[in-house]
């Protein structure tokens, strides 16, 4: 078999591939077959200008690499044209129309060298990619990055089959930057131990956090290493067992209040317009359906259904379970809103609802006397940070030092809130140095819902199953949690059914029943 090796460019500098000419008698072939194997154009065509050039190339690392990939070619190529190729599974381009089968089959045979060549090195790109992410994902840090790209990705779902909600998103990434100020970035879940556990709580504390907050964080912390070990990347057990997450006391937490029936009717009679008159709406939307905001601030007429027994119902998916409910409309206050805005109703964030919210009640606690009332809370970090930064730049404005503009606008913010609060220094304190506000400030989205169920709870009328299946709670645990009946009120509860039964039995005792 006649070979000859050669270039089909006009370019004289860059790189091209690598042709070659294939001639025999017998079989009668001519074909030009592309080797698909680049060369430097002026390296080529140095070497080429004799045998001895050629040859001395053939010792540098380069003319070596070069000779033996066109040495397999050849063995190649004369393999198929004394045994021919199965060429039904290789990718395959004829170069010469005159002779199409032979260069198909010449093509493919040169192709099952340089393609075999290409698919082992990309094999190994992968498999060398896919050793650095198992050693990144062995670090707690590397194992984190991977499980919050997935649930941002929607990649990686719950054991229920469902999507991680954006709000549980936001935890993770609020988890995560404490978790990399905390953990070494090389790290495995090898070296957890139980007093590395403790101390990440003890660490929160320092950072001022909530005991509630601090739960939930180490909460994070310990799913994290039950997910690792799901995945076969953390094989140590006692990182499963070392997260003892904190029982919350309710003087551990921000005071959890609800309105009463009373402040409720109030607030719906009270004159409001603008973005007053929307909050409002929409919080009593949520009182009334004892849903979260994230759901009652995005209801819509698809939203408001009738039963088959002819009930109407609000019906949803809620947003952070993903449960199916549908909720019987007990107010016609309800309706009244749904009207007043034929069903669209305005859409306003979180953050607005809540100032608004704070605002509204104070100017109604003028009228309502109870909503002024003030109670025991706790603050938490960012409040914390406010009261240090008051202290420390009222400090700076009595020895006469200047503050730059952003300290001094954020100082007479403070400084306002402090004088309109009676603030000491910046949130006021009883007598035993606890936190105490009114309750219009302690107020917040939230609080509909903890209204609705509390409320319900008072009338005495349904059960605690009849009551989860409206809120759509699915532990009966969590479901307490949101009665927020004060203990004077349970004692008045009580004293009263006592009252009531007592009154029963006399009445039977007279009529001899």
């Amino acid at each position: 078999m006649a070979k000859k090796y050669f270039l089909r460019t006009k370019e004289t500098k860059g790189r091209a591939n690598l042709y070659i000419e294939v001639r025999k008698r017998t079989p009668k072939i001519r074909a030009l077959v592309c080797t698909n194997v680049p060369v430097d154009i002026q390296t080529w065509e140095r070497v080429n200008k004799s045998p001895k050039i050629w040859e001395s190339y053939r010792q540098t690392e380069d003319g070596k690499a070069l000779s033996d990939k066109l040495a397999l070619i050849e063995a190649s190529i004369n393999d198929a044209i004394v045994n021919g190729i199965d060429i039904d599974d290789v990718h395959y381009v004829v170069e010469d129309g005159n002779s199409p089968i032979n260069s198909m089959i010449l093509n493919a045979a040169v192709e099952k060298i340089v393609f075999k060549d290409i698919a082992d090195r990309k094999r190994q790109e992968r498999e060398e990619k896919l050793a650095e992410k198992k050693h990144a994902m062995k670090s707690i840090i590397g194992f984190y990055e991977y499980f919050l790209n997935g649930i941002k990705n929607k990649d990686i779902l719950h054991h229920n089959g469902e999507h991680y909600e954006d709000s549980s998103v936001t935890v993770w990434v609020s988890f995560g930057r404490y978790l990399r100020e905390y953990t070494p970035a090389d790290m495995t879940f090898d070296d957890i131990t139980k007093p590395f556990a403790d101390k990440f709580s003890t660490f929160l504390e320092k950072k001022g956090m909530m005991p509630k907050t601090i739960s939930k964080n180490v909460t994070c912390f310990r799913k994290l290493c039950n997910l690792a070990a799901e995945e076969g990347i953390n094989s140590n057990a006692v990182s499963l067992k070392v997260w003892k997450e904190r029982v919350v006391k309710d003087n551990e937490k921000k005071a959890e209040l609800y309105l009463t029936e009373e402040e409720l009717d109030a607030l719906y009679e009270m004159p409001l317009d603008g973005v007053d008159d929307k909050v409002r709406d929409l919080f009593l939307l949520g009182n009334f359906s004892c849903q979260r905001f994230s759901d009652y601030g995005f209801y819509t007429r698809e939203n408001f259904k009738t039963t088959e027994n002819g009930t109407p119902v609000i019906s949803l998916y809620q947003q952070k379970t993903g449960t199916y409910i549908e909720v019987p409309i007990l107010d016609d206050r309800l309706f009244e809103i749904c009207d007043k805005y034929h069903y669209h109703f305005p859409t306003v964030d979180k953050r607005t609802m809540n100032h608004h919210l704070k605002h509204i009640l104070k100017r109604l606690s003028k009228t309502v006397p109870t909503l002024a009332e003030k109670y025991v809370t706790q603050i938490d970090m960012r409040q914390k940070q406010s009261e240090e930064n008051f202290v420390k730049w009222g400090k700076k404005v009595e020895k006469g030092t200047k503050l730059n503009d952003s300290e001094r606008s954020q100082y007479g913010k403070l400084k306002k809130y402090a004088e309109e609060h009676n603030g000491s220094p910046l949130f006021e304190r009883n007598s035993h140095g606890e936190v105490i506000m009114p309750k219009y400030d302690l107020i917040s989205t939230h609080t509909a819902r903890r209204s609705g169920i509390t409320n319900l709870y008072k009338q005495g009328i349904f059960n605690t199953r009849e009551m989860m299946a409206m809120s759509g709670h699915q532990s009966e645990k969590v479901f307490e949690n949101y009665i927020k009946v004060g203990v004077s009120e349970q004692a008045d509860r009580i004293a009263e059914k006592v009252r009531l039964a007592k009154k029963t039995r006399k009445h039977r005792d007279e009529k001899g029943i």
